[in-house]
């Protein structure tokens, strides 16, 4: 008997009340596709959140990029460091905002999903890269994987009735999700993203990354293989552990050499401590 009964409204009504970060991510990732998007576009979209601006060009003057002067606006750091970074560092701050939430049903640990999610946003970039896929959207989905998990705690009222997911005895999210809200935090995020208009074959595959077995859609191998690798790194997160069993067909599917994803661990782990240099 599923505990919290969720509707069709309620996934897009609690989006709009997370953070704002994680939307921007997406909507920038959109308009930088676009080889003609100007950068006073770029900043329109970043000034929507003048929080988010402030902490793009402190971390711009961070000793990660060194510049040789100081970043003083948006507009400078565009054009020091460039679109695709400044992209980046929106999923940075994303990483952080949505790591600040507070979890009551979730086993989340702030520091440790901020780690998880920016590795995984970075592997998935340097995964696509091999695999044809579009960077740009590998990183944000990678980023974003987690969102369901905070749109479900959000959702369920103190009085819902709810047993942490530590306590409730199961071994599997998924299992827990389903039996209080009736849909799991891989189905709500779709859902989200969707309504944020990030392309349905990037979206669908966070749905099935869990389980990806007989999935044709690469992005979803390359997901499970990177939320892997991040578990390898970071420990995984609590309930997650069974679903990273990787085997050839993952490999075959996201049209990938174990060399290859080899070789994206190592750029991916240069460009995760570079990263996280601008938040220390």
């Amino acid at each position: 008997m599923v505990t919290y009964s969720l509707s069709e409204v309620e996934l897009p009504r609690i989006a709009e009340k997370l953070p704002s970060a994680p939307r921007l991510l997406v909507r920038l990732g959109q308009l930088i596709a676009n080889p003609n998007v100007q950068a006073e576009e770029v900043v329109a979209v970043l000034r929507q959140d003048p929080q988010l601006v402030s902490q793009i060009l402190r971390m711009a003057n961070s000793a990660a990029y060194a510049p040789a002067e100081p970043v003083g606006s948006l507009e400078r750091a565009l054009a020091f460091i460039g679109f695709a970074e400044v992209h980046r560092l929106v999923g940075v701050v994303a990483a952080g905002q949505l790591a600040d939430q507070k979890m009551r049903l979730y086993p989340l640990n702030g520091t440790h999903l901020r780690k998880n999610a920016l590795f995984v946003a970075v592997l998935m970039e340097e995964l696509a890269k091999f695999a044809g896929e579009r960077p740009r959207n590998c990183y944000t989905v990678g980023l974003l994987r987690t969102i369901g998990m905070m749109a479900l705690e959000r959702l369920a009222p103190p009085d819902s009735g709810i047993p942490p997911f530590l306590d409730s005895g199961d071994t599997e999210l998924d299992v827990w999700e389903q039996r209080h809200w009736g849909t799991i935090n891989v189905e709500a995020a779709e859902k989200i993203l969707l309504h944020w208009r990030l392309p349905h074959e990037t979206v669908t595959a966070i749905r099935h990354h869990y389980r990806p077995a007989g999935r044709h859609n690469p992005i979803t191998h390359l997901l499970k293989l990177a939320a892997g690798a991040a578990a390898d790194r970071f420990n995984s997160i609590p309930g997650e552990e069974s679903y990273w069993v990787i085997t050839p067909e993952n490999f075959t599917k996201a049209g990938l050499e174990p060399l290859d994803f080899t070789l994206a661990c190592e750029k991916a782990q240069r460009k995760f401590e570079q990263l996280s240099g601008t938040v220390e």
